[in-house]
């Protein structure tokens, strides 16, 4: 079984314009992101997974200079990127993410690659981790399927495709240990200020750390949360109202 990681990444953000290539300590976003990958077991390709929109080169520039992998497909239709992307690397197996979540909880890959060896499940998520740590694993035949019911063009939100069309769908239990109402993820001018923050305090490796001890620093750091907690709330607004399905 093929397995790629797969980073959904454009430069098209409003709320935080070119937010993936902002710089922290002279490094971009993306970048720190990339690096937390490798230190994933049981994958055999890292591929950022962008449009074919010329604002988007960049993002296979940063690919080429990190050492991975870059496929450039639809501009809205991330579904099907990530198939045509999986078709192109000739990938069985997606672990998925957008390039908001530098901080992703790289040490579940290897459960989440056991689950699917035991469940064959279509999709798999992890949704005890805290907002910007989880991730979901796609059976590549499952997204085939999805990809011929669905009428929508625009697909950048794309769960409830999984979710609410008789897919089989299993969510892996986290440990209290790692249960957070945190957020780590870029999306805001709060968030990219929190990421500084948490760099600045915590050390110039953060992204190099197992994601317990992010936690634990965390909870040790309240005034670090307190700086994009309340983001939350607007990010789950707007998923919500984008959050509609389109079936033929």
């Amino acid at each position: 079984m093929k397995v790629g990681f797969t980073i959904t990444a454009r430069m098209k953000s409003t709320r935080l314009p070119e937010k993936i290539t902002l710089k922290i300590n002279d490094r971009e976003y993306i970048a720190y992101m990339i690096d937390r990958i490798k230190l994933a077991k049981g994958i055999d390709e890292i591929i950022i997974a962008t449009s074919t929109n010329h604002q988007d080169d960049i993002l296979c520039q940063i690919a080429k200079r990190e050492n991975i992998k870059c496929f450039k497909g639809s501009e809205d239709d991330v579904l099907q990127r990530l198939y045509n992307t999986a078709l192109f690397y000739n990938l069985d197996y997606i672990i998925n993410l957008t390039a908001d979540c530098a901080l992703v909880g790289y040490e579940f890959v290897e459960k989440m690659l056991k689950t699917y060896k035991e469940t064959q499940a279509d999709l798999i998520t992890i949704n005890g981790l805290p907002h910007g740590f989880y991730f979901w694993g796609i059976k590549v035949n499952a997204l085939k399927k999805i990809i011929d019911i669905k009428s929508n063009s625009n697909t950048e939100v794309w769960l409830k495709y999984f979710t609410d069309t008789g897919m089989k769908v299993v969510d892996i239990p986290v440990e209290e240990e790692y249960q957070r109402n945190y957020r780590l993820t870029l999306d805001y001018p709060e968030d990219f200020e929190f990421f500084r923050v948490l760099f600045e305090k915590m050390g110039a490796n953060v992204h190099l750390r197992p994601s317990l001890e992010i936690i634990k620093f965390l909870d040790n750091n309240p005034e670090i949360v307190d700086i994009n907690l309340h983001c939350e709330v607007l990010y789950k607004k707007r998923w919500d109202s984008q959050n509609k399905l389109g079936i033929k």
